[in-house]
């Protein structure tokens, strides 16, 4: 029988030492990537209401309320409470211009890419 006084041990299980460890950096890896993916989508959107046929009120506030979040955006640390409050205006007015834009998975990848998700 072994002494257990004389056993040396690192204090890790087994388990533990040989399972997958999660990077730390996976959150904000993903956070980084849904923040490129929602600037370059709302850099084309921007595009896509100036090509808008219809004038329209609607269609006026949907590009300066875009073009306050894309400035939000564009800085290396967004904060996040000023782009959902910008994102919580915008999206609204965007539904009544273009329905065919999927808000709720913009809505999603906004609030990743601020870490509020």
């Amino acid at each position: 029988m072994r002494d257990s006084q004389t056993d040396t041990t690192s204090g890790t299980d087994p388990l533990t030492r040989d399972a997958p460890q999660p990077r730390a950096t996976s959150g904000q890896e993903e956070r980084l990537a849904a923040l490129d993916q929602i600037r370059v989508y709302l850099n084309s959107l921007v595009e896509v209401l100036d090509q808008h046929p219809e004038p329209s009120l609607d269609l006026e506030e949907s590009k300066w309320r875009l073009a306050e979040l894309v400035d939000e955006l564009a800085v290396e640390q967004p904060s996040p409470p000023r782009v959902q409050s910008r994102w919580i205006r915008f999206a609204p007015v965007l539904r009544q211009v273009r329905p065919d834009v999927p808000i709720p998975a913009l809505t999603h990848l906004v609030r990743t890419a601020v870490g509020a998700a």
